[in-house]
C-alpha cells in the first residue's frame, strides 16, 4: 500500500464509524453542563475571576449624578485543558501485504469505532467523577487542579474559594456570611428534597456582595439505585408515602437524571440537585481529531486520536448534594 494514500483510507474508514459511535452515545454532561468550545487561547487551560456586585441599579432624584459602578473581581477559577491521545501502529510490513489496503481498512475502522465510543464516554465519567470527588474535605488534586502552564491553580484540590465543591462553610467575598451546598446524612425524600430547593432558592441565593440572586434548581442527579425513589418523588400526583392524599408539590418540577457513572460505594444513596447549564463549566474540543503520520526511522505509520477537555467550577451556589459523607 502506497503511504501516502493512508490519510484518505483513514478518513474514508475511520472518520464516519468513529463519528457514528460518538454521537449514539447518551450523554449525561451536556445536559447539565455549561458546555463552551476549546480555542486555541485555550489550549493549555484558562481562568476567570468570580465578579462581585456592580450590576444593580441605584435610586436617583433629578440633577443627582449617576453612581458610577464599582466592580470587584472575587476569587479567581482555574480551569486545566486535558489532552487525551490514543495511537495505533501499523508496521511497514503491514503496509507492504498484498491485502495490505482491505486489512488496515478493517482495523482502522473497528479501532476509530472504539474510539469513539469511548471518548464520549470518558468525558461523562470525568464530570461524574468531579461530583463525587466534590465532597470531600481532603480535596482532590486529580479532578480539582486547574494549574497550566504559568498558571498554577492556588487550591489544587478544590474549587477557587479553597474548599470542595460541596460544603457547609461557603463564604461571600463581601459580608462573610457562611452557606452549605452539602448535607452528609438526608435521603432522598420528599421532606429533604424541598429543604434542598429552599435551600438553593432562597438561603443561597445571595452573590459574594451579599446581593439576591435568582436560582432555580430544574434537574435532579441520582445513581441508578436510586431510580425508582427519584421517579415516584417526581411523577406521582401525590405525595409519597403519605395517607393524607396531599398533592405531590414535586411532580414535574424537576428534570430527572440517572447516571450509570455515579458508582463509586459512597454515591450508593446520593443525589444531587442543580439548575443545569449554571456554575460548572465544561469546555470540550468535540469528537477526536484523527491525523495519520509515518516515521522512517521505525518504519511503523501511526493512526493517532485526541481529544481536549476541562472541567471547571464557576459558582458552586447552582449546586447542591446530600447523602454523602465528606471523607
Amino acid at each position: 500500500m502506497d503511504i501516502s494514500k493512508l490519510p484518505e483510507l483513514v478518513d474514508k474508514s475511520g472518520y464516519p464509524l468513529m463519528m457514528e459511535q460518538y454521537e449514539a452515545q447518551p450523554l449525561v454532561f451536556p445536559r447539565i453542563c455549561e458546555t463552551r468550545p476549546v480555542s486555541l487561547d485555550e489550549a493549555y487551560g484558562t481562568k476567570g475571576s468570580v465578579i462581585v456586585g456592580g450590576g444593580r441599579l441605584l435610586e436617583r432624584e433629578d440633577g443627582q449624578e449617576i453612581e458610577a459602578a464599582e466592580m470587584r473581581s472575587g476569587p479567581t477559577w482555574y480551569c486545566k485543558i486535558h489532552q487525551w491521545s490514543r495511537r495505533l501502529d501499523l508496521p511497514k510490513r503491514m503496509l507492504d501485504a498484498s491485502d495490505a489496503v482491505g486489512r488496515i481498512q478493517n482495523l482502522v475502522g473497528e479501532y476509530s469505532a472504539e474510539v469513539g465510543r469511548v471518548a464520549a464516554l470518558q468525558k461523562d465519567e470525568w464530570v461524574a467523577d468531579v461530583l463525587q470527588q466534590g465532597t470531600l474535605t481532603a480535596g482532590n488534586a486529580t479532578y480539582f487542579d486547574g494549574s497550566f502552564p504559568n498558571n498554577a491553580d492556588p487550591n489544587p484540590a478544590f474549587i477557587y474559594d479553597g474548599l470542595p465543591f460541596f460544603d457547609t462553610a461557603h463564604t461571600q467575598t463581601i459580608g462573610g456570611n457562611t452557606f452549605s451546598n452539602h448535607d452528609a446524612s438526608n435521603a432522598l425524600t420528599d421532606a429533604n428534597l424541598q429543604t434542598a430547593k429552599t435551600r438553593m432558592k432562597s438561603t443561597n441565593a445571595l452573590d459574594d456582595k451579599n446581593e439576591r440572586v435568582l436560582i432555580r434548581p430544574n434537574t435532579l442527579i441520582v445513581p441508578p439505585g436510586l431510580e425508582r425513589t427519584a421517579k415516584q418523588l417526581l411523577g406521582s400526583d401525590l405525595e409519597v408515602d403519605s395517607a393524607q392524599n396531599n398533592i405531590n408539590v414535586h411532580r414535574a418540577t424537576l428534570d430527572l437524571v440517572v447516571w450509570d457513572f455515579l458508582d463509586d460505594a459512597a454515591s450508593a444513596s446520593a443525589w444531587w440537585l442543580c439548575e443545569a447549564q449554571k456554575g460548572l463549566r465544561v469546555y470540550d474540543s468535540g469528537a477526536p481529531v484523527i491525523e495519520t503520520h509515518y516515521d522512517p526511522l521505525t518504519k511503523k505509520a501511526f493512526v493517532t486520536f485526541e481529544v481536549h477537555f476541562g472541567v471547571v467550577v464557576t459558582n458552586w451556589r447552582y449546586w447542591y448534594n446530600a447523602n454523602k459523607a465528606a471523607s
